[in-house]
């Protein structure tokens, strides 16, 4: 086994885009052969309904959800967003979009400040999805509904992320739900080289009682939260 294979490396599972643009941040800590995108989610798009040229509220907790709606059909349409990535996208598509948390326990929170609003509002999300924004809004009086704009479909992981795992390197893997924690857990055979980063509280229980080379959770549930300890536990691994 060569120097090189004994270098960690850094395993990125989430959707393709979305990966290759977390992948960026480690280009000049790694070698381009120490990363390795894998994801183990592809998103499928639906055709948007007419409800939603007609909603002057929308909720978007991701930017696959902005992207699913897409194109504002005017710029009164008010989005609540999570999250600074989603609210820079949506501001991007047109709609009049303001930050409205970290995460959804977050947007709630603020949103139930703000009762100004008597209209319908849309959450636009994915098939899978958690915090139950819908069901909580409801209940604090709003009218919310949902429309599902997405699908996360299920893939394999790549036979070169499978023999990084195999072959014993240290790997480095930042896990963003924790759908993808039971996907993995599905496909690794494995993790006591594995150094996980998650997201969530969710995410660490996926593992439980299982041997891991180490697991932390990031500070924020957010892309900054993970791209911050992802730099740090590389740093560390490198210098074991």
């Amino acid at each position: 086994m060569t120097y090189n294979e004994l270098k960690p490396k850094l395993l990125i599972t989430r959707p393709l885009n979305s990966a290759s643009d977390f992948a960026s941040f480690f280009e000049k800590e790694l070698q381009k052969n120490q990363i390795i995108i894998s994801p183990v989610l592809k998103i499928k798009f639906f055709k948007r309904p007419k409800k939603l040229q007609k909603s002057h509220f929308v909720i978007f907790t991701s930017s696959n959800g902005v992207k699913a709606a897409g194109e504002a059909s005017n710029s009164n349409i008010r989005a609540m967003c999570v999250g600074n990535r989603t609210t820079k996208l949506a501001s991007s598509f047109g709609y009049s979009a303001e930050k409205f948390g970290d995460n959804v326990e977050q947007l709630i929170i603020t949103l139930c400040k703000d009762r100004k609003i008597k209209e319908e509002i849309l959450h636009v999300h994915g098939k899978y999805t958690k915090g139950n924004v819908v069901t909580k809004l409801r209940g604090a009086g709003f009218l919310c509904n949902e429309w599902v704009g997405y699908d996360q479909v299920a893939t394999k992981l790549s036979i070169s992320a499978l023999n990084a795992v195999k072959r014993g390197n240290k790997i480095v893997l930042p896990i963003f739900s924790e759908r993808t924690a039971l996907l993995l857990k599905e496909q690794i055979s494995t993790f006591d080289k594995c150094h996980i980063i998650a997201i969530s509280s969710a995410v660490e229980n996926v593992f439980l009682g299982i041997k891991l080379g180490s697991i932390n959770r990031a500070k924020t549930p957010d892309l900054a939260g993970m791209r911050s300890l992802t730099k740090k536990i590389l740093k560390n691994v490198l210098l074991e």
